[in-house]
């Protein structure tokens, strides 16, 4: 079937349907009725359905958690999943966030490549399909979610309105195909203190913002009287210099403020990164602190994680054949005075058990007295890459690209595909391209997405007929 020929057709109309999708600002805000996430996501979430409708099918808004575009009838049903929700944009990007300007070839915003580009592009696919008149024995469905990033509620809501696809794809994550995904856990670590006083008494501490990003900052303010000032400012200088480090010192009657600046990542691959809540805990404990609970707290983290990315010094360092190692992230601190609590982002191999997992933390913890709370888990996704869907996505991934060297992979990110049972993650990445998702100045490849839609048409044309 010519998919190619009618999609270049659509070209302009694809790559000006994905600026306006960008220009909507939907990122999580409060719940308004009938908009469980806000405006934002609701407002993202009746574009993609709008224009569902203006391409001729069928469309549905299921309580503005999600909503779908549907063509053919038959007793199975494929699914392609995506979202229109995105995380915040944060600063120092060069062009604005929420513009979609194209430059050199790419869409510039936020949400251009994770998912706004893959949800035109499977509208167009589908939108292909019908223009040549193809008839399909199994429905297809378009699924948009409008709570990816925030939890994934929305899945589960539309699956309690809707069967689940007996079929799925998930275009949000890099070609050919991803037939695994790594398990999510995210945790809290808590301590009360009970005491925390005498030289260099610590008031605060506050670090990292977003529970899935390796913090660039953590502040501290610390009681100081000015007897205290030059012992603090010389063990300071001693540290900056012997570590490099980015630690700045400001005066403010008997109070000093400290602030370390690290460099942010995604904590689902913090390799590159320099998380400064560990570059806090090491300077606080560089100025040797009183005996404290607090004090005690930071000797634990400076003990049991450190600048380590993967777990080891936890304890729970699990690695298997077929996923990456796990990697354990410290993502926001917070100390009140009265009690320190700490976010952690966890992605673990496929086929590690959590409960072992858990056991291995725990261990850990209980020497230190630290509660743990499980905020979030999403258990690992797998999909054999011999079954019907990866084969068969395979084969038209090589054929539509030439690109045979590339084999099924697994990723330490989550998609929609996790949440079915036969689902896999299928692009629109290709092969060396950046991953740019929820980086500063993200954006998609013009052609690279126009490349992907023949991708996805030839796909939902074979997976349903």
């Amino acid at each position: 079937m010519d998919f190619r020929k009618r999609i270049d057709d659509y070209r302009n109309e694809i790559i000006q349907t994905i600026q306006d999708f960008v220009k909507i600002k939907s990122v999580q805000e409060a719940s308004e009725e009938g908009k469980p996430f806000g405006k934002g996501p609701y407002d993202a979430l009746m574009y993609a359905l709008n224009i569902g409708g203006k391409l001729g099918f069928k469309v549905e808004n299921f309580d503005g958690y999600a909503g779908h575009v549907e063509y053919c009838e038959g007793n199975e049903i494929i699914g392609v999943l995506t979202h229109v929700d995105v995380v915040p944009e944060g600063d120092g990007w060069t062009f604005p966030p929420f513009s979609g300007e194209i430059h050199d070839g790419k869409i510039y915003g936020r949400g251009s490549y994770d998912d706004k580009g893959a949800c035109i592009a499977a509208l167009y696919a589908l939108k292909a399909i019908k223009d040549l008149g193809l008839t399909l024995d199994k429905k297809v469905r378009i699924i948009f979610g409008a709570n990816e990033e925030t939890g994934m509620t929305d899945i589960p809501y539309y699956l309690s309105k809707n069967r689940e696809p007996d079929m799925a794809f998930s275009p949000d994550s890099p070609f050919p195909v991803v037939y695994g995904e790594k398990g999510i856990l995210d945790l809290i670590l808590s301590k009360k203190i009970n005491n925390n006083y005498g030289k260099f008494s610590v008031k605060s501490i506050q670090g990292g913002d977003m529970p899935k990003k390796v913090p660039d900052f953590c502040n501290v303010i610390m009681n100081l009287p000015q007897e205290d000032k030059p012992d603090l400012k010389s063990i300071a200088a001693r540290y900056i210099e012997k570590k490099r480090a980015k630690v700045e010192l400001i005066e403010k009657g008997d109070k000093i403020f400290i602030k370390y600046t690290g460099k942010s990542a995604s904590a689902i691959s913090p390799e590159n990164s320099d998380n400064a809540i560990s570059g806090m805990m090491e300077f606080l404990e560089y100025l040797c602190l009183p005996d404290s609970d607090l004090k005690d707290f930071i000797q634990f983290y400076n003990e049991r994680i450190g600048h380590s990315i993967y777990g080891e010094r936890m304890g729970c360092a699990f690695q298997d054949d077929i996923s990456t190692p796990l990697s354990f992230c410290p993502t926001i601190i917070n100390y009140d005075g009265e009690t320190v609590k700490m976010h952690v982002h966890i992605r673990y191999p496929i086929k590690t058990k959590f409960v072992e997992l858990m056991a291995k933390i725990k261990n850990t913890l209980f020497a230190y007295s630290i509660e743990i709370k499980v905020e979030r888990h999403s258990k690992p996704h797998y999909v054999s890459k011999h079954s019907f869907l990866t084969s068969t996505l395979m084969n038209i991934y090589r054929e539509e690209t030439g690109d045979h060297k590339s084999k099924a992979i697994t990723i330490a990110g989550g998609t929609y595909a996790r949440i079915l049972k036969n689902a896999v993650a299928f692009g629109p990445l290709f092969p060396n391209e950046k991953q740019v998702a929820h980086q500063v100045d993200e954006y998609l490849w013009i052609d690279s997405i126009i490349k992907a839609t023949k991708i996805y048409a030839r796909a939902i044309y074979e997976l349903a007929r």
